[in-house]
Order: C-alpha cells, then sequence, then structure tokens
C-alpha cells in the first residue's frame, strides 16, 4: 500500500519547486512547507469542482489540470481520494513534467503491489 511517506520524493522530480498533498476536506498530508492551509483547502476545492464538472459530461476525468502563471504554473493531479497540487519550477514545460510525475506514482504503486504479492 502506497503511503504518505512516499508522496515526499516527488520534490526530487526536475520542474518541481513545491507541491502538496491534500484530503478530500482540504487537510494538509504531505508537501513542502511554503503552502498555506488556504492553499490547501483551495486546492481540494478545486479538484472537487472538476470532478463535478466531469461527472456532467461524457468525457473521463483528465489526468491533470494545469493552470498558467507569468513563469511557472499549478499542476492538479487526483490520486485515489487525494489532490495533489504541484508548482512548477520557473520556465519548466508542463507535458513532460505532468508524465514524469505521472510515471512515479505508477512506479510507487506498482513497487507496493509487487510487494504485498512476495
Amino acid at each position: 500500500m502506497t503511503t504518505i511517506l512516499d508522496f515526499i520524493k516527488i520534490a526530487r522530480i526536475k520542474g518541481v519547486d513545491s507541491y502538496c498533498l491534500v484530503s478530500a476536506d482540504g487537510r494538509r498530508m504531505a508537501g513542502t512547507p511554503t503552502h498555506t492551509d488556504t492553499f490547501c483547502g483551495d486546492l481540494a476545492r478545486l479538484a472537487r469542482e472538476s470532478a463535478r464538472a466531469t461527472e456532467k459530461s461524457d468525457f473521463p476525468p483528465p489526468e491533470s489540470v494545469s493552470i498558467r502563471g507569468p513563469e511557472t504554473s499549478l499542476i492538479v493531479i487526483p490520486v485515489g481520494g487525494y489532490t495533489l497540487g504541484i508548482i512548477t519550477a520557473s520556465e519548466t514545460p508542463e507535458g513532460p513534467l505532468v508524465n514524469d510525475v505521472l510515471a512515479f506514482l505508477r512506479r510507487i504503486r506498482h513497487q507496493h503491489t509487487v510487494s504485498q504479492k512476495s
């Protein structure tokens, strides 16, 4: 089973400036200390609203949502019952970073699935 401690390694991915993993009610589960409780709550609210919007359509929910700023972006990725918010480092291309983060999430899920079968 993947644990909160596994998410600490996200900060090592090139292009991640900071991150926050929040529960559905906005509680911070893991992340860099730069994010305020307000940010965590807003992140959870954004994830809920995005999920509600996709429920009303025939489209599957997106793997990630990006909100671009002038130099950095906020990338929001649903992870089970949690939401992962990543602030990109300045001038980081979003596509490759999202691919790296999704690969990381698959890797930690696979590692724990394999270890449970052993």
